[in-house]
């Protein structure tokens, strides 16, 4: 029978941290490199028509990125309170120092919601200051060349409709839609006071969560008598906590992503959101962890079985991330609503971002699926490092392919305001997370009892 030990944080040794300058010096040269590059080519794309768009968009792909490890950290954390996994141990100090950067988060969302909403019709989002589409002769040609392939096809003569012409067409048609609702009333969930007043309270409610995971974590680890008590609570929270989580972020995702495409929605994307999530925070805390398992006190609790559960868990994230994203296309494909299939079509038509649509098949589920199916790779150290990095990778590109293609882009610049966003943006959370992750030990020693075969106290 499993008893719970007699530790306490005193008996991990200082000289078990590990030296921490290496990543603080990576962080800020990413931070400064990132933020840099950001700054400079998104102020030579200013002048263009596009360029308050095409700098917040990156803006937001960047933040949506690094937002997904404090609520996604929360998410597993509570995933782990509710399973007793072993997993959740290991890497409950990176989940719960991720979590603790909610409010750098917060405070960078605000210089990007006041610019969006400020901006009016430059704005990423067409709601903050909707305005019909002048109809230019390109448009006008394209209505043209449209209804002509439609007569030709109800005559039944052949004929083929340029996929270009159809996607102006049906944007369109979207636009002429959320005029519609709007005029009837049916979106008063896209207006600035909803938006600023809704994201405010996703971020009181996900700050309440992390605050009692945080607070409750540290008293069983402070105190051993309270590790039953403590236990319990988290788990008493997580229940629930899951359920808002899924409520707030599908409301979240909703308004921070899904609202860039006029009249689109989807029921699967939240879902998709709530994956990505999982699989970021989860990759890059495991990629933490194996950069520390050599060391004390890791070395003297892991097991192989404990990897080989993250590489599994890391497979399963990546199968449900295709599952969920194919659902999504096959039911848009199977709809073929005007106001939904812009959003494929954007991403297909263009050559651009057909090949990164495609490659996102290949290099989000075909080669990690493949690879994360040997037991060799999980159970190597630095073979699962490489592949967690590879997927924190992979995701940000995903992250960016669901924003970016909602505007027009003048010129292959704001690829590289997209990569400066992203490492600016992290390199200035990685600071903050190393910061955090400093406060406490490594491993909580008070829980290691759960792990099985994991502690030498265990019987």
């Amino acid at each position: 029978m499993s008893t719970v030990p007699t530790t306490s944080p005193a008996d991990t040794p200082p000289s078990g941290q590990p030296d921490w300058t290496g990543p603080q010096k990576f962080a800020t040269a990413a931070a400064v490199i990132g933020f840099g590059l950001f700054g400079i080519v998104g102020g030579v794309n200013l002048a263009s028509e596009h360029g308050k768009t095409e700098l917040l968009s990156a803006y937001l792909a960047g933040w949506m990125f690094w937002l997904s490890l404090p609520v996604g950290g929360m998410a597993l954390l509570m995933i782990h309170y509710l399973a007793k996994t072993s997993w959740g141990v290991l890497l409950k100090r990176p989940l719960e120092s991720a979590t603790r950067t909610l409010p750098l988060m917060v405070v960078l969302f605000v210089p990007f919601a006041a610019l969006s909403l400020l901006w009016g019709h430059e704005s990423p989002y067409p709601w903050v200051d909707p305005q019909e589409r002048e109809i230019t002769p390109e448009i006008r040609g394209a209505l043209t060349r449209y209804d002509a392939a439609m007569a030709r096809e109800a005559s039944g003569e052949p004929g083929k409709l340029d996929p270009k012409d159809g996607s102006i067409v049906l944007q369109l048609r979207a636009e002429e839609h959320e005029r519609h609702d709007r005029e009837h009333g049916n979106l008063g969930f896209l207006t600035p006071p909803v938006f600023l007043a809704a994201s405010a309270a996703y971020f009181l409610i996900w700050g309440t969560f992390i605050f009692f995971l945080n607070k409750w974590g540290q008293d069983a680890e402070s105190d051993p008598t309270k590790v039953p008590i403590s236990l319990e609570r988290l788990k008493n929270i997580s229940g629930p906590g899951l359920i808002v989580y899924a409520i707030t972020l599908t409301a979240a995702a909703s308004h921070w992503v899904m609202s860039l495409e006029t009249g689109w929605a989807s029921t699967m994307f939240p879902v998709i959101v709530v994956i990505e999530q999982f699989l970021i925070t989860l990759t890059f805390c495991v990629a933490v962890f194996l950069s520390l398992v050599s060391r004390h006190p890791f070395k003297d609790v892991m097991r192989p079985k404990f990897q080989l559960d993250m590489g599994s868990l890391m497979l399963a994230f990546t199968l449900f991330w295709t599952y969920t994203s194919f659902s999504q296309m096959m039911l848009i494909w199977i709809g073929n609503l005007p106001e939904e299939i812009p959003f494929y079509l954007k991403r297909s038509n263009n050559t651009g971002w057909w090949y990164v649509s495609a490659g996102l098949i290949v290099f989000h589920f075909a080669v990690p699926f493949i690879l994360l199916l040997f037991r060799d790779i999980k159970l190597h150290p630095a073979r699962l490092r490489v592949m967690a990095i590879y997927l924190l990778v992979v995701c940000a590109v995903d992250v960016v392919w669901w924003i970016e293609p909602t505007h027009p882009h003048e010129s292959p610049l704001f690829v590289l305001m997209d990569l400066g966003a992203v490492v600016g943006i992290g390199g200035v959370w990685g600071l903050l997370f190393i910061n955090q992750l400093k406060k406490r030990p490594l491993l909580p020693t008070n829980e290691t009892y759960q792990l099985p075969e994991g502690h030498h106290e265990h019987h």
